[in-house]
This record gives structure tokens, sequence and C-alpha cells, in this order.
């Protein structure tokens, strides 16, 4: 098994995005259009049912009588049926999108509408991040529970002295190791699945031995810069929200229980924009480092 390059990993995103500006456009328009424009037509839907709750929420309140956890229930199941509804839009919008960048990096000839593809590579690079988040929440339970456990067992004989906390401290970082572990483990199925046209789940498993060090590393940098460009980001809406309108008076808009959706709109499309195209470079950022580390680990990217 061969081995990668931190740098080159780390710098594909950009090189990407350099290459193919208006690629990178197409994407994001495809992410605004499939993912995002979806779930604000369901916030839409469930606006009506959103001002009934908080007005029911506010009466309550105003009599001194505060709705209970059942009537709370069954006052939001009606807007939990939509939900489903949001995450298919999410699934499917961040599959073609990560298929066009992982079409981009690893076959690069195959350029025909920007990468932008529904074949038979999408379907299984679907179904690979389908069953990921689905061993995601599994992981999370397994390890998770036992260490709460560990933790209560913990402040229990500590009888709340401050040694509990120096050993709740390293039994926290330990799960979040051995989560972050597993999935960087398992972190280039996605690659494999779509870039061999089948399931790869455990094949990463092999093909990561050793390199799951370097491939935190490489993690650990990007979410750095995607950090970083997000503060940048948050600053530059936060001025053009001060430039318009002061933030009272958008916070007032979004919790009045008679909000006018109409006079949001403008708001949620260009934060629609603005989260269509920083998703989007999240994607293409992580997408083509693991994409290029895939690369470099295997010799033939279609050995299917």
């Amino acid at each position: 098994m061969g081995d990668f390059s931190a740098g080159a990993a780390i710098g594909a995103g950009f090189r990407l995005i350099g290459r193919e500006p208006l690629a990178f456009l197409a994407w994001a328009a495809a992410y605004l259009v499939v993912g995002i424009l979806p779930q604000i037509g369901v916030l839409a839907l469930i606006a009506p049912e959103w001002t009934r709750l908080t007005q029911e929420i506010a009466s309550s309140a105003a009599a001194h009588a505060p709705m209970s956890s059942a009537e709370m229930l069954r006052a939001q199941a009606g807007m939990m049926q939509l939900q489903p509804l949001s995450w298919i839009a999410g699934l499917v919008s961040q599959t073609l999108v990560l298929s066009a960048i992982y079409r981009a990096v690893l076959f690069p000839e195959d350029r025909g509408f920007f990468y932008l593809r529904l074949s038979g590579r999408e379907l299984w690079l679907g179904l690979a991040m389908l069953v990921l988040v689905v061993m995601v929440l599994l992981l999370f339970v397994v390890v998770m529970l036992p260490t709460a456990l560990i933790m209560g067992l913990i402040t229990a004989l500590a009888r709340d002295t401050p040694i509990a906390g120096l050993l709740i401290i390293p039994a926290m970082l330990i799960a979040f190791g051995v989560i972050v572990w597993v999935l960087l483990r398992l972190s280039l199925a996605t690659p494999m699945s779509f870039a061999q046209r089948g399931f790869r789940l455990y094949e990463s498993w092999d093909v990561t031995r050793g390199h799951a060090g370097k491939m935190f590393g490489v993690g650990l940098v990007l979410a750095i810069v995607v950090w970083l460009a997000e503060m940048v980001l948050l600053g530059v809406a936060l001025g053009l929200a001060g430039g318009f309108a002061s933030l009272g008076q958008l916070s007032a808009w979004f919790q009045h229980p008679h909000f006018d959706l109409a006079r949001l709109t403008p708001w949620i499309l260009g934060g629609s924009v603005l989260a269509a195209v920083f998703s989007t470079g999240f994607f293409a950022l992580f997408g083509a480092a693991w994409a290029e580390t895939y690369r470099a680990l295997t010799a033939e990217p279609d050995a299917a």
C-alpha cells in the first residue's frame, strides 16, 4: 500500500476551486436548488403551525399555565412530519456535490456539465453516505453510553471532589478519540464507492491502515481553515445586516409570534446563497482532500 502527501491533500481543494471556478459556482447552485431551497419550502409550510405554536406558548405563559410536555409534542407532531423531506434533500444535494468533486479530482477528463451527473456512481456514493450516517449514530451510542456510565460512577465515588473532574476529562477525550479514529479509518468509503462503482465500507479500513494520524492532521488543518473562513463570513454578514437593519430588529422579526415571512424572504434568500457557497467550499476542501488521499493510496482509482 502506498503513502500520501499531507500537503497535497490539504491543497487539493484549493487547487480544484482555482482550476474549476465555474464548476464550483455550478456546484453551489446545485446545492442551493436541490439542498437548501427545498428546506426553505418546508419552513414556509410549517410557518403557520409555528406561528400557532408560539401564540399558544405566549398565551399559556401569560395565563401562568405553561403547556405540558405532551401538549408540546402534539403541537410539534405536524411539523415533524415534513422533516424527512429536509433529510432527503440534504442527502441528495450532498451526494451530487461530492460526486462532482470526486469526479473532478479522480476523473478530470469527464468534464461534461461541470462534472455533475446522475449515474450509478452517485447511487453507490449515496448509499455509502447513508450507511456511514447510521454507523456514526450507532457509534456514538456504543461509545458514549459506557462512557456516561463510567463518568457517573466516577462522580459517585469521588463525591464531587475535584478529582472527579480530573478523571472525567480523560474519559471524555478517550471516547472522542475512539470515535474520531474509527471515522478516519472509514472515511475513504465514499470516494472508494464512487470510484469503484460499488458499495465500499470496510475496504476503507484496510486502505487507511497506518495513515489515520496523518489524515487527522489534514482534517484538523482544513477544519481550522473552514473555521477562520466562517468567522470572516459571519463578520461580513453581520456588517451587511447592520447596514440595512439593526440586529435587534432582525431578531424581533424572527421572534415575534406574527413574524412576516414575506418580509424576511430577502434575508433568507441572501443567507441561503451564502450558505450554499460556504457549504460547497467545505465539501470541496474535504472532498478533494479525501479523493486525493484515496488516489495516492490506491494504484488505480477505477479498479472495479
